[in-house]
């Protein structure tokens, strides 16, 4: 049974759409790392009393004022709960398709099948 230039096109889509998800799967588990992380360091620097804290940049520690801290944080804060929702949009979008192309394949595979099946032979 030979699967038809169609077929083997839903096919390579099911899989291109499969990898695409799982991408977006990674990205969405490192982002949440980085908010839950972001949410560590305010509780840290919302409970000392101190008005100065340090920063890491590239590999040096930087002093900041413990305000400029907080905003900071704030920010990359709502950049990665915008890009959160993004990309769990576009995950919901992708599995519908692929739900969709994997039913479609399924129809045709089973379509090929009984035709192949009923088939008379030439022996």
């Amino acid at each position: 049974m030979e699967i038809p230039q169609d077929v083997q096109k839903d096919i390579v889509n099911f899989q291109a759409l499969q990898n695409q998800l799982n991408i977006i799967q990674t990205q969405l588990a490192q982002i949440e790392a980085e908010l839950r992380s972001i949410s560590e360091a305010v509780a840290a620097l919302e409970s000392t009393e101190d008005d100065f804290a340090y920063k890491a940049v590239g590999p040096i520690l930087v002093r900041e004022r413990k305000s400029v801290l907080l905003a900071e944080l704030s920010d990359r804060k709502e950049t990665l709960e915008v890009k959160k929702q993004s990309l769990s949009k576009k995950a919901k979008q992708i599995e519908a398709k692929l739900v969709e192309l994997k039913n479609k394949i399924e129809t045709e595979l089973s379509k090929l099948q009984q035709v192949g099946g009923n088939a008379p032979t030439g022996a």
